[in-house]
Order: structure tokens, then C-alpha cells, then sequence
């Protein structure tokens, strides 16, 4: 399926521009947006069941992260198709058959890695996503989910959007599962942003969870100056980024787990 918005997009095309934007345009700030996504998974309780049950993200949890993050970050240098991208979507599907996971979930932890990551950029990176690039999230995830055998997803950036805040609203859910997993990883959210920033994160990092999902983690919503400092941090560091971007002399900053892919 081809998004609505803009019949002539193709995969290789969106490919181009997803590269680009991993590697060079939001070198930081689409890895955290990645984070920011996955975390949202752990609110639903199908989905963190599953995560649970297996004891990798509680147990190995940085290796568990960093596998996943060179993973997909393969599939964003070298494509769907290419060989190293087909051996990684067969991983990624080998994966995920051992469990009994319904295609709305499935879709959902797509969404999470489609939308979450544009809307991060959105508020906190150095500059907006553009349409275009918006489009070429989801023509890039279009593909990876035909050939993962997810169904039904919407042939557009805006609507899958519509669709997930939708899904969210039906499903999270506070369980422990929920609660397990955040206490697990949120150190490895803390550790992705920059030195300068890990005291204010450190204090605030429930700050960066919404509403929705504080409750579904079970997490106290902080005091009132907390959030603001949080944003305030991150809009000063987006400023910063924004030098860097206008310096001839640039080298994107890429998370350490996937600094040899690039």
C-alpha cells in the first residue's frame, strides 16, 4: 500500500530518506523517539505479558536493548531487500512466532516505531519532521510489515497516528507487567541522553512519560517544576543541535550500540 498523501512514493525512495534521517538529520532524536515508542508497548498488557514472560527485558536488559536497536538500525542502513536486510527481517519474524500475538498488537508496536519517533522530533528535536518525511517513516514500515505478515495498517502517516492514539485509549492498562518493565529499563532511557543532561533526567525522567502512560507503569507524576526543567533541558540541547547543524565541519552523534553501522 502507498500512502494516499503521495501516490508516487516508492520503498527505495522513503529507504533514501529514512537513512538520512537515522544517520545524519535526527541522528539522536530518532533513537530516542525509538525508545519513547517501545516504552509505549509495555502499557498493553498482551504486549507486556509477552515481554515479561520471556525475562530478556528484565534480565538482559541492555542486551536486549542493544539487540534490538542494531536490528533495526540494519534495516535502516541497508533496506528491507537487501541481504543483510532480509536475513534481519527473518530474524525478526523467527522472533516473534514463538508467541501468540494477535495483529492489532502487532500493529500497535509497528505504530510505535512509525509515529512515536516523528512525534518526538516534532516537539524536541532540532526542527520538525516535514510531511515528506513523515511519509517516508510509514512507506518504510509498510514494508516491513508486508513482510512480516502484519495486516490492516493505514495507508497513511496521519491516520496510522489516529489509529494509535485510538488503540492506546482502548488498552493501556496499569498491570505489573507494565510496572516490572519500567523499573528495568528506565536507567537505559536515562543513559541515552547526553552527559549534560543525566542529573535533570535522572530527577525527571517520569517527566518524559504522558499521563497515560505514568498510570499504566504505576509511576508518581512529578512535582510541578520537574516537567518543565525536563522540557526546558531538552529544548536547550535541541538549540545546541541546531549549531552543530549549521557547522560545515558536523558529525551526526549516533546512540554507542550502533556506532559501527554507521
Amino acid at each position: 500500500m502507498k500512502p494516499v498523501s503521495d501516490a508516487h512514493t516508492t520503498l527505495s525512495w522513503a529507504e533514501d530518506v529514512y537513512r538520512g534521517l537515522a544517520f545524519t538529520e535526527f541522528s539522536e532524536d530518532l533513537a530516542l523517539g525509538l525508545n519513547i515508542g517501545f516504552y509505549r508497548t509495555f502499557a498493553v498488557p498482551e504486549i507486556a505479558k509477552v515481554l515479561v514472560s520471556t525475562r530478556r527485558m528484565t534480565e538482559q536488559t541492555e542486551l536486549r536493548a542493544k539487540m534490538t536497536g542494531q536490528m533495526m538500525y540494519l534495516l535502516f542502513r541497508d533496506g528491507l531487500d537487501s541481504g543483510q536486510g532480509a536475513q534481519t527481517v527473518a530474524a525478526l519474524n523467527r522472533i516473534h512466532s514463538r508467541w501468540r500475538i494477535g495483529n492489532d498488537a502487532f500493529l500497535y508496536v509497528l505504530a510505535c516505531f512509525d509515529v512515536a519517533p516523528m512525534r518526538w522530533c516534532d516537539t524536541y528535536a532540532w526542527r520538525p519532521a516535514t510531511a515528506a518525511e513523515k511519509d517516508a517513516s510509514h512507506v518504510f514500515y509498510l514494508g516491513l510489515a508486508d513482510r512480516m505478515g502484519i495486516h490492516t495498517v493505514p495507508p497513511t502517516w496521519g491516520e496510522f497516528a489516529a489509529w494509535m492514539d485510538r488503540y492506546e485509549q482502548e488498552h493501556f492498562t496499569p498491570t505489573p507487567e507494565a510496572a516490572e518493565l519500567w523499573a528495568a529499563t528506565r536507567g537505559i532511557l536515562v543513559n541515552r541522553f547526553p552527559a549534560v543532561l543525566g542529573p535533570v533526567i535522572r530527577a525527571a525522567a517520569d517527566a518524559l512519560l504522558d499521563e497515560p502512560l505514568r498510570r499504566a507503569f504505576g509511576a508518581r507524576r512529578p512535582p510541578a517544576p520537574v516537567p518543565a526543567l525536563a522540557s526546558g533541558g531538552l529544548r536547550l540541547r535541541a538549540r545546541r543541535v541546531r549549531r552543530s547543524h549549521a557547522d560545515p565541519n558536523y558529525r551526526p552523534v549516533l546512540p554507542p550500540s550502533v556506532r559501527d553501522l554507521a
